[in-house]
């Protein structure tokens, strides 16, 4: 019979979740990511300038120098030059998912989405220093459109399409069982895994927003509250049953959290299946 892991994450105050961010650059942040096979560069937005203004009144602003290195500024003064990556949407060439960090004294990053067939953008505003818990992401979501681009068709909204559904994902060409995600309702995801020849499992639900970008394309994005507080944005084609999924957090072991990560990966494979999970026989 399966065991609860136990798990507790260190308390961090915002001058150490500053200090750590110190610590870290642009580059760095990635780790090894730059170089994982699952990272899928697209290169079309290289040597553009482009304009997004959002509903609540942010603007920003992005000068993308070559596929890897871009130029952001925002309407609030906020500024910096990134390393980027860039995606196109499972299933969908005209959407373009862009994920950079936020070399920010309080370390940040941007999930931006930007439809080139219909206008419009979408973008998750990220941040380490929860007020409760500093080592936690808080964010805003915007949306809003490309500058200069007539918008048609319907735009990005939030949605409770999901709510009901489950989908096992895994990493192609691994026997692993996967990880559980089960679509709870429209403010929560639960996920549930197993830890390989440990016979142990864990199972925890975390606030997620939903958007829908197309009848088969969504957005889940995550906080893990409470838990290591890090984001973990997948964009999901449903149909095709894959995904591109970026984190942005801290990371390390549990009475340490040493270091600053961030990734962006593409390729999962999904499984249909259901909401109700026996962990004994998971």
């Amino acid at each position: 019979m399966l065991q609860r892991k136990e798990r507790r994450w260190l308390y961090l105050t915002l001058d150490e979740v500053k200090a750590i961010g110190a610590q870290m650059n642009t580059e760095s942040v990635w780790h090894e990511e730059l170089k994982n096979p699952m990272m899928v560069t697209d290169t079309r937005l290289s040597g553009t300038k482009m304009k997004f203004d959002f509903e609540d009144g942010t603007v920003f602003c992005y000068d993308f120098k070559d596929e890897r290195h871009l130029a952001w500024e925002a309407s609030d003064g906020r500024k910096g030059e990134e390393i980027y990556n860039s995606s196109p949407a499972p299933g969908y060439d005209n959407i373009i998912f862009v994920h950079h960090y936020c070399s920010l004294e309080v370390p940040g990053c941007v999930d931006l989405v930007i439809d080139l067939e219909r206008g419009y953008a979408f973008l998750i505003d990220a941040s380490l220093g929860h007020p409760e818990n500093p080592r936690e992401v808080i964010r805003e979501l915007r949306f809003g459109k490309i500058d200069g681009m007539e918008q048609k068709g319907e735009k990005p909204c939030f949605t409770n399409d999901l709510t009901g559904k489950a989908i096992r994902w895994r990493h192609p060409g691994t026997n692993s069982e996967g990880i559980k995600y089960i679509f709870s309702s429209c403010n929560y995801y639960t996920y549930a895994m197993k830890y390989k020849d440990a016979g142990l499992c864990w199972m925890a639900t975390n606030p997620a927003d939903y958007i829908k970008f197309r009848d088969d394309l969504y957005i889940c994005a995550v906080i893990e509250a409470r838990q290591t507080g890090v984001q973990l944005v997948m964009m999901m084609n449903m149909s095709m049953l894959t995904d591109i999924q970026t984190e942005f957090g801290l990371g390390g072991p549990n009475e340490k959290c040493s270091y600053l990560e961030t990734f962006m990966r593409s390729g999962r494979e999904g499984i249909p299946d259901v909401m109700e999970t026996d962990l004994f026989n998971y």
